[in-house]
């Protein structure tokens, strides 16, 4: 009787895992289809597609939320690109990142996501090589029109964001629907990025300005190894 009450309660604990696990593998064919538009995958998501419905598009926010806490870099990798992110080697997600619509996120070889990040790539997020986004730096691709009497989605032109090589967008950054980042830019600690940024250059403010030039040599490159097993 003690093993079974034991057993019971090991269930309930683990219970949010394992129907994020059960759920998975149709997640992750859902993701396959919208990348590939196959028809293949899309049968294989419709229990997906179906529960989507049914939680008004709450699950994936939910189970990003919770493979946000997983205590393994690694692992989070793992179940990201499952979900349909395009991560070269080396890539690292720290704790509590928060992707919305992963197959359209693209993160180029060494790439860095800071703690608590918000990748909202509704309309696409591509980043290059060696990109650092430090804690907190939210990047949205959508945002709502306040001009319109019903408050909806600004409409009409390029909203997806484009990150270049060794950029560096410091902790609480914000960057706005269809900004270019040059190659190594450095967007100052808690900017607002509200349009395109030259490549090498410094920028600060609300809405960000440049402030500085930054050297043209730059050689770094960033491999996971040197980032902690846990979190």
């Amino acid at each position: 009787m003690n093993n079974v009450l034991i057993i019971a309660i090991l269930v309930l604990i683990c219970f949010k895992w394992i129907v994020i696990a059960f759920v998975f593998p149709f997640q992750a064919a859902y993701g396959k289809y919208k990348s590939a538009q196959s028809n293949f995958y899309k049968v294989l998501a419709l229990p997906y597609w179906l529960l989507e419905k049914f939680m008004r598009g709450g699950w994936e926010r939910y189970m990003i939320f919770q493979v946000g806490h997983i205590p393994s870099c690694h692992l989070r990798k793992l179940v990201y690109r499952g979900l349909g992110v395009k991560a070269d080697n080396n890539v690292v997600f720290h704790f509590d990142t928060e992707i919305r619509r992963p197959w359209l996120l693209r993160l180029g070889q060494g790439t860095i996501i800071g703690d608590h990040a918000i990748l909202d790539a509704r309309n696409g997020i591509t980043m290059g090589e060696n990109v650092n986004l430090s804690s907190n730096v939210s990047i949205y691709t959508e945002q709502h029109d306040h001009r319109d009497p019903y408050f909806g989605l600004t409409k009409g032109g390029k909203k997806s964001v484009y990150i270049g090589n060794r950029v560096w967008l410091g902790s609480n950054v914000v960057v706005l629907p269809g900004v270019t980042i040059g190659e190594g830019a450095v967007c100052c600690a808690s900017a607002v990025i509200t349009k395109d940024v030259a490549p090498y250059s410094v920028v600060a403010g609300i809405p960000a300005k440049e402030v500085n030039q930054r050297p043209e040599e730059l050689h770094y490159v960033f491999k996971s190894k040197d980032s902690c097993r846990l979190y």
